[in-house]
C-alpha cells in the first residue's frame, strides 16, 4: 500500500511536468490511485486497452533523460 506522502510527492511530480497532457496527467493520477484501466476508460469512453497505450507513451516520457534529472536538481530539495 502507498502511503500519502508517497501518493502526494509523485502527484505534484506528475501535475508540473509540461510534456504531459490534461488526459496523459489524469490517467497516470488515477493510476497511481489504484483505479483499473476500465475505470478510466469509461470516464473517457475508450477501451481498456486505449488507456495502457496512453499511460505507456506517458511513462516513456517521464522516463526520458531531462525529467530524470530534474528529479534530482539540488534546489527541488
Amino acid at each position: 500500500m502507498r502511503s500519502n506522502r508517497t501518493l502526494k510527492y509523485f502527484s505534484g511530480f506528475i501535475k508540473k511536468i509540461p510534456d504531459l497532457t490534461g488526459k496523459e496527467r489524469v490517467i497516470l493520477l488515477g493510476r497511481l490511485r489504484k483505479k483499473t484501466h476500465i475505470m478510466i476508460g469509461k470516464s473517457f469512453g475508450v477501451t481498456e486497452g486505449r488507456i495502457r497505450q496512453i499511460e505507456k507513451t506517458s511513462i516513456r516520457k517521464i522516463k526520458s533523460k531531462s525529467h530524470q534529472l530534474n528529479l534530482f536538481r539540488k534546489d527541488r530539495i
